[in-house]
């Protein structure tokens, strides 16, 4: 008998308002080293509930010991669809529809096993015999898990496995104890420019800098009037809807930045918070004032904030290379979104087909700047 046959996965989403199950969930998040942690919050959770997609709501997943029945796992997953695109620019050539279970966070909330985590997807893809993949959508190189899953063995042979975009850079901005020991990694000179950036901005707003913390539901008009000044219509509509601000905001999520030059918003920091992480989505300004550094001085303002606050340890900006990026504080990790898939021949022919295409437009993009 394997060790995986002394545990079994069951569904518990009708469960969620139960305060014992409450309880162990926040043990195994304080618990995780998952840079996902907020998708698997019970806050992210609800929000997700509230606003369910298309797709349907999301689902929570227990794994239990089955002598004595202790949750050693708490798995919540969403389902969607995800897409190999075949683009050249801007152009769209073809799109494949790949319907998926997302393990939301990436690495869940379980011990990093390959036995139990190959339980898990034995589970997932025999509850949801319509879906083809088992989404990772943020996995990092680094993990435990990878490793598992890239290991030697047959686990992985299982499995059509597939990099959506290959593997990408996500930048971290670790923060210490106290602001003065962040502004130490810098030069004098360094320090220096940060304090004349600000102070020139404040000169430009004839002595009117306000930076201000938007985390709750009264504070939304502010931050409203902010975006509308500092987005177009289109790019609006890109980011958070109203409904989303609000459900951050009531869950406790929400937590942004707002810098007003002269009484007028110059610069916005979207952002959600998990444990001592501020997750980084947009950081927006007035163009404007470009030559005024306005975006960096924002930035610094908001790393103050939050090492004044203590319990905050983190800003991870996911995905891609920041505007606002210093070798001397920045950490890049590398992730990527896995997709296992189930092995049938439609699978491996698109999965072929895509890393052949993405590999020739790569290859013509690095000759063509040749």
């Amino acid at each position: 008998m394997s060790d995986a046959d002394n545990y079994h996965i069951e569904r518990a989403s009708h469960r969620v308002g139960d305060q014992g199950l409450l309880l162990r969930w926040r043990e195994l998040l304080a618990e995780s080293e998952s840079p996902g942690r907020l998708y698997q919050s019970p806050e992210f959770f609800d929000y997700l509930l509230a606003t369910a997609a298309d797709d349907g709501p999301p689902e929570l997943l227990l794994l239990r010991e089955r002598a004595g029945g202790a949750i050693v796992g708490v798995i919540p997953i969403a389902l969607r669809r995800h897409s190999f695109n075949f683009a050249a620019g801007r152009r769209q050539l073809a799109r494949v529809a790949i319907p998926s279970i997302v393990l939301l966070g990436s690495a869940p909330l379980m011990p990093a096993r390959t036995e139990l985590f190959a339980l898990l997807l034995r589970f997932l893809l025999a509850e949801y015999p319509r879906h083809q993949a088992v989404s990772l959508t943020a996995l990092p190189q680094d993990s435990t898990l990878w490793r598992c899953i890239s290991g030697t063995g047959d686990f992985a042979r299982g499995y059509q496995l597939h990099l959506l975009n290959d593997w990408r850079d996500c930048h971290q901005i670790p923060l210490p104890a106290t602001f003065e020991h962040f502004l130490s990694q810098f030069s004098s000179k360094r320090r220096y420019n940060l304090k004349r950036q600000q102070r020139q901005l404040r000169d430009h707003g004839q002595g009117r800098l306000d930076f201000h913390c938007i985390e709750h539901p009264g504070q939304l008009d502010m931050l409203r009037t902010a975006l509308a000044a500092l987005t177009t219509p289109a790019h609006r509509s890109e980011l958070w809807t109203e409904a989303d601000l609000l459900g951050f905001a009531r869950r406790g999520m929400l937590l942004c930045y707002q810098l007003d030059c002269g009484g007028q918003a110059c610069a916005l920091m979207l952002g959600l918070r998990s444990g001592g992480t501020l997750y980084l989505f947009n950081i927006l300004h007035d163009s404007a004032l470009d030559h005024l550094s306005v975006g960096t001085t924002m930035l610094h303002l908001a790393i103050e904030d939050l090492c004044d606050r203590r319990h905050f340890s983190m800003i991870d900006l996911g995905y891609g290379t920041p505007g606002h990026s210093y070798q001397s504080t920045n950490v890049t990790v590398q992730r990527a979104h896995l997709l296992l898939m189930r092995r049938n021949l439609r699978n491996r022919l698109a999965s072929q087909l895509h890393h052949g295409f993405s590999s020739a437009i790569d290859w013509l993009k690095k000759n063509k700047k040749r």
